[in-house]
């Protein structure tokens, strides 16, 4: 039987469905991440750098806290460090977290669980907007990924 024609199977249609369903609704963000921000061109230019750390509670969907800590590494003007604790909710692979900024209102950070310990979208906030990455510097052991059945393998041939 051709790949083609073993594709078209109704039953593998529904096991690729579901390998892709578990994937999306999978996501736990928890862990430390090297976080880097950046302000849209123009403006003071900013750039920051720092550290992010998650801790997701009740799956996915589900919301996560935990702290972020960035530095200045280029810009002028009004641009500064800031630090203090997120939080935010996770619905598949799309994220959202809130910062708020010791008196001055709140930043949003809209994103992407990109796969390979990567997440990273855009910001807005305090009239300013700009794009944001942050890489998982520290993970636990990846799960294995469970074996089908012996039955499934029968159908899929």
């Amino acid at each position: 039987m051709s790949l083609l024609s073993r594709m078209s199977h109704p039953l593998s249609l529904l096991l690729t469905l579901l390998c892709f369903t578990s994937f999306a609704h999978g996501q736990d963000v928890s862990g430390s991440y090297s976080l880097t921000v950046a302000q849209d061109p123009g403006a003071d230019d900013c750039i920051w750098a720092g550290t992010l750390t998650l801790v997701q509670a009740g799956g996915n969907p589900g919301t996560f806290s935990g702290v972020g800590d960035v530095e200045l590494t280029s810009g002028g003007g009004f641009c500064t460090d800031f630090n203090g604790t997120v939080t935010g909710n996770i619905s598949g692979t799309s994220l959202t977290i809130g910062v708020g900024t010791s008196g001055f209102g709140s930043i949003d950070f809209t994103g992407t669980v990109m796969g390979g310990g990567m997440i990273g979208g855009t910001w807005d906030g305090l009239g300013l907007t700009g794009t944001w990455s942050a890489t998982e510097v520290s993970s636990a052991p990846a799960e294995p990924v469970p074996a089908l059945p012996v039955v499934f393998l029968a159908l899929l041939s």
